[in-house]
């Protein structure tokens, strides 16, 4: 049985996508900010959507306590989120283990609100603060639920019936987010290719959706350059049902199939 328990949103769904271009402007989605969710969200098996919330919440609580052992100024610095948008060379300057505590943690509910204030001031005051938390929220831990728990292992549950020879193997959040992938492909040991599991949303043609498919695509070159491996779309509901079924299955049943044959 597919994984059914979703986060809503509870605002209008155009006022949401209304701060889809500042958010990604201002990058308030980078792991400097909110952390690697995908690899948060991997680390334990949660019962609920709840849990994972409160998960996620607590794991900013635990960096709190972190940051409080450094000095003010340094405090200052990893609690910059917007620090990736205005001085990405000053990243390179910082440690790995500091770095670390904004990459390896969650954040805490004030976290969040602090970047509603943000976006709340960007965007004109065209929504309420409320509003714009629940923007924060539900990019941060509602998608990455929605996104991982519901449509990725759906998915792959669906994917793996249909190819039963091939390992799925999820990627970290640091390869996801170099690589723009959700998972690489194994048959025997040796690497495939690599997918990333888009909602149906992604199909569309909105600008701020145009300018994700362009920066997906330059992170999928690069896989290709390094590896010399392709990586695949698949567009598919909260239930795993591959939407572009007719353009990726007969390509990955052929390709795969070729592949088997060689080795």
């Amino acid at each position: 049985m597919p994984v059914t328990d979703t986060f809503f949103l509870s605002i209008d769904r155009d006022k949401f996508r209304s701060t889809n271009a500042i958010w990604n402007e201002l990058r308030l989605n980078d792991p400097w900010s909110v952390g690697y969710v995908s690899d948060l969200i991997a680390k334990k098996s949660f019962l609920t959507k709840e849990e994972w919330e409160q998960f996620y919440y607590d794991s900013g609580h635990e960096r709190y306590k972190q940051l409080l052992k450094l000095s003010l100024q340094t405090r200052n610095l990893l609690n910059n989120f917007m620090l990736k948008k205005q001085n990405p060379a000053k990243i390179k300057t910082i440690s790995p283990n500091l770095i670390k505590l904004n990459t390896f943690y969650g954040r805490t509910k004030n976290d969040l609100m602090l970047k509603a204030k943000v976006l709340c001031k960007e965007i004109n005051y065209s929504l309420s603060l409320e509003e714009c938390f629940t923007c924060v929220r539900f990019r941060t831990i509602c998608e990455t639920w929605n996104g991982i728990v519901i449509v990725e292992k759906n998915t792959i549950k669906n994917l793996q019936t249909r190819f039963p020879e091939i390992i799925f193997r999820k990627v970290d959040g640091e390869r996801d987010y170099k690589y723009a992938i959700d998972y690489e492909l194994f048959y025997n040991g040796k690497l495939l290719g690599a997918i990333q599991i888009k909602p149906k949303s992604y199909s569309g043609n909105a600008p701020y959706i145009k300018r994700a498919k362009k920066a997906n695509e330059r992170k999928h070159q690069k896989y290709n350059k390094d590896f010399c491996k392709n990586v695949r779309f698949i567009i598919a509901d909260k239930n795993g049902n591959i939407l572009n079924d007719d353009d990726f299955i007969p390509r990955m049943t052929q390709y795969y199939r070729q592949h088997l044959k060689r080795t």
